[in-house]
């Protein structure tokens, strides 16, 4: 009793010690870097569900629910700020170690503080854990799903095939991805029963993963559990339903949740407009892993000649994902969170296999083996202080490999003048004039509206905007194609205009055309000099839902 008291405070000691290593890396500054195109979206979408109570799954383009949703508490908690748009997934990412607490006796307290450190300083985790996306969420549910099947394995209790059928649940919700997921770790759990070696006695010191039972055995308990898996189908439906149909309020979304794998598999064999070949994520891990690629990789093979369970489901479920990965057309950075994490357990379980083999054996033996089973935490300096310089220095920075797209520093001098034109705007109430948008509508939509200026004066649009739109606006942002033409068309129409280019995203920029007076207005207030930013928050719910939105409710 008091050995296993001893245990539990260790364990308990060393989580503790992981979450506190992941918080300091994920919450300072937490704003510091521009949203990405893509976490506008995320906030537009949620502000819609915070405002109107309106959300509707979409089959293509978009992902699951479970992010919005998430969003919308921290809404209800903080108020629609930059901080509460990007807390949930900061929290996910830190979570994502203790989600692996279920897998605790085949990891150890060695391995879980080996993964758990590498999780909570990998670069990648560390940059993607500090945007709102639906990557994080998916990468959290998955170590919940891994651990869970490893406990159902070993003993098919209803306990654990509810968890997985929960975590599976949180996997779905959050991304397509969510299947080739599923896949991988079918493949790990299929390499362990074929290759790996049956023990006859669950030994508590090595537990087998099968609970000792041989292949037949192992899988006529597994599927002999017909009323857990009755229960965790019923509870993975009752959710998908629940969230997909917007809690029962729009019903087409849980069709929606099959329609939308049509579509993504289009986009991932033809590659769409992300093509890229397939030794991309090979490139990425030289960064997101670094060293630490080289103990996974000497796990695994050690997983190989043991014929060890566990190390082979990780090897199977890590070498499965990176092939799938790199050979579908489609890549986009953030996916290699779905290699780092079984890659950085198999390094915790090597590092506790080490140390178990080191019990007993003559000093030098156990010496080598000590040495072994903290190698992959030469990797640890290199991983905390890029993930440091990443977020700090080079959020923005193109050259490194997963900065993708993202909003660069330069582009908050548009949302502060934007603002300052707003709030300057003579006769203006501080709403802001009519603003258009063309071609570039997200992030600006979010920095925007949060910032006090009224929703219902701005147009977004796609094409050159009819000279009737154009009249009636004070302030046009414009990038793409179309912005020569669009200039013509202001300054026909406006007279005197004022033109400031600003950077968008490496190597892209974006225009912004104001009327000469409003400009003027600003100037004569102290311009961007009395504006600087960051402005704090002020987001003006409109009085009532705009038109275009009744038809989706």
């Amino acid at each position: 009793m008091l050995e296993r008291l001893r245990s539990r405070r260790v364990l308990l000691a060393v989580l503790l010690f992981v979450v506190v290593a992941a918080a300091a890396l994920r919450l300072p500054g937490l704003t510091d870097k521009p949203l990405h195109s893509d976490e506008g979206v995320n906030g537009w979408f949620t502000l819609r569900l915070y405002w109107w109570n309106l959300y509707r799954y979409q089959a293509s383009d978009y992902h699951g629910p479970f992010l919005y949703y998430v969003n919308l508490v921290f809404f209800w908690l903080f108020g629609a700020t930059d901080v509460s748009l990007r807390i949930g997934t900061a929290l996910a990412g830190m979570a994502i170690p203790v989600a692996l607490l279920p897998a605790r006796r085949w990891l150890g307290s060695v391995g879980l503080l080996v993964s758990g450190l590498l999780l909570a300083a990998g670069p990648c985790l560390v940059y993607f854990a500090r945007t709102c996306i639906h990557e994080t969420y998916l990468i959290a549910f998955t170590a919940l799903w891994a651990a869970a099947l490893a406990r159902y394995a070993q003993r098919p209790a209803l306990r654990w095939g509810l968890l997985a059928a929960f975590a599976a649940f949180g996997c779905f919700s959050n991304k397509e991805t969510a299947i080739i997921t599923a896949g991988s770790l079918g493949v790990g759990a299929g390499l362990a029963w074929l290759v790996g070696r049956s023990i006859a006695v669950d030994d508590p010191e090595d537990p087998d993963l099968f609970g000792g039972r041989g292949r037949a055995d192992a899988l006529r308990a597994w599927l002999g559990a017909w009323r857990v898996w009755i229960a965790g189908v019923g509870v993975f439906a009752v959710l998908i339903v629940l969230f997909f149909s917007s809690f029962f309020t729009f019903s087409a979304g849980v069709g929606r949740f099959f329609e939308a794998y049509t579509p993504w598999l289009e986009y991932g064999t033809t590659g769409r407009n992300q093509t890229k070949p397939w030794t991309y994520f090979w490139k990425v891990m030289g960064h997101s892993q670094q060293l630490a690629v080289y103990p996974a990789l000497a796990a695994g093979l050690w997983a190989l000649v043991r014929r060890h369970r566990v190390g082979l489901m990780l090897l199977g479920w890590g070498a499965s994902a990176f092939a799938v990965y790199s050979l579908v057309p489609y890549k986009t950075p953030w996916c290699v969170l779905n290699i780092d994490l079984p890659a950085f357990l198999l390094c915790g379980w090597g590092s506790q296999e080490a140390v178990r083999f080191a019990a007993g054996r003559a000093l030098p033996v156990r010496a080598v083996a000590l040495v072994l089973a903290a190698s992959p935490l030469v990797a640890l300096p290199g991983l905390v202080g890029q993930s440091i310089a990443d977020n700090t220095e080079h959020y923005d920075d193109g050259k490194r490999p997963y900065v993708y797209v993202q909003t660069v520093r330069g582009m908050t001098e548009l949302f502060a003048d934007v603002v300052g034109v707003a709030r300057n705007e003579p006769g203006g109430d501080g709403g802001g004039p009519g603003v258009i948008n063309l071609d570039a509508k997200n992030p600006t939509r979010w920095y925007l509206i949060t910032r006090g200026l009224a929703h219902d004066r701005h147009r977004y649009v796609k094409k050159t905007p009819k000279r009737s739109v154009a009249r009636k606006a004070g302030v046009l942002i414009a990038t793409g194609a179309h912005k020569r033409k669009a200039a013509e068309i202001v300054a026909e129409e406006w007279g005197a205009v004022h033109v400031e280019t600003y950077d968008l995203r490496p190597g892209w920029t974006v225009q912004a055309h104001y009327r000469q007076e409003l400009w003027d207005a600003y100037q004569a207030a102290g311009g961007r000099e009395a504006n600087p930013w960051p402005i704090a928050e002020e987001p003006t719910r409109p009085a009532k839902l705009p038109k275009k939105y009744r038809k989706k409710r």
